[in-house]
């Protein structure tokens, strides 16, 4: 498990890197995005051995000031296997409240299974770059999804979805057009984009990211199909490695349904 552990974290150090500026602060790396756009996190740096004592609430304190200093989200993530040390060191952070994240792994070749049953007149489909409004659609039903936790079904549904539509970022069409970033959603003619889900594959592992249903269309499989379409269309980019992190418990129950299993714990606490 620990080189399966390392290759995420590898992951972890090379995505953000595309987008945002590395700084070192002492035992952690800060990823330093624009304020407004796509901002990251600070996170131990990779290749940091920790036997329970290489970082300490001092070295959290002057990461978050420097990302206050830059007008960023104060937010740090870690994944407790490999830096057990975080944890303690955030909780004396009054201003950081961590939360715990299931990491699930699909690794190797292993099958995604079962297959997920639709209802008549939904589908599932990965996205082109042609495509902005279903990409904004997609954008709006993770702000409605991830806005009402949890897996329980109800409202809201198309209709506050519709009332966040606007234009998608550049940047995403244009990596959506370069086929950095994989997206896909399910949908019906009636309600449009009812769910989504995206990867960013990198060096033979990839992330399933932002999978969010709205709350009217749960409970009928679509967060599950579009992570396995993402991971179909990953391992055809000859991906080896798709892992997650899940939001609960709860959530991670229905990927492990689905064959994904429990390779960790990761965190994330974001001042507030």
């Amino acid at each position: 498990m620990t080189g399966l552990l390392d290759c995420i974290e590898r992951y972890y150090d090379t995505v953000p890197r595309r987008f945002a500026r590395g700084e070192e602060s002492g035992p952690l790396t800060l990823f330093l995005g624009e304020p407004g756009g796509w901002v990251y996190y600070a996170r131990p740096r990779l290749g940091l051995v920790d036997d329970g004592d290489a970082v300490d609430a001092v070295d959290v304190a002057a990461a978050l000031a420097r990302l206050r200093e830059l007008g960023l989200p104060e937010t740090v993530e870690w994944v407790q296997e490999t830096t057990p040390s975080m944890l303690g060191a955030v909780r004396q952070e009054a201003s950081l409240t961590p939360e715990e994240l299931p990491l699930l792994v699909l690794p190797d070749d292993a099958p995604l299974g079962p297959p997920v049953a639709l209802p008549d007149g939904l589908r599932v489909r990965l996205l082109g770059p042609d495509e902005a409004d279903a990409v904004a659609a997609g954008r709006a039903v993770s702000e409605v999804g991830f806005a009402a936790a949890g897996t329980d079904a109800g409202d809201p549904g198309p209709a506050e979805r519709d009332a966040r539509l606007r234009p998608p970022q550049r940047n995403v069409m244009g990596l959506l057009a370069e086929g950095a970033i994989r997206v896909a959603v399910a949908e019906s003619e009636a309600g449009g984009v009812l769910a989504i889900g995206r990867t960013l594959p990198i060096d033979g592992v990839a992330e399933v990211m932002g999978v969010a249903t709205l709350p009217s269309a749960r409970r009928q499989g679509l967060g599950a199909a579009v992570t396995a379409a993402l991971v179909a269309d990953a391992r055809a980019m000859g991906v080896d490695t798709v892992f997650l992190t899940a939001s609960s418990a709860a959530v991670a129950r229905v990927y492990e349904r689905v064959g994904f299993a429990r390779a960790g714990t990761g965190y994330a606490a974001e001042a507030g």
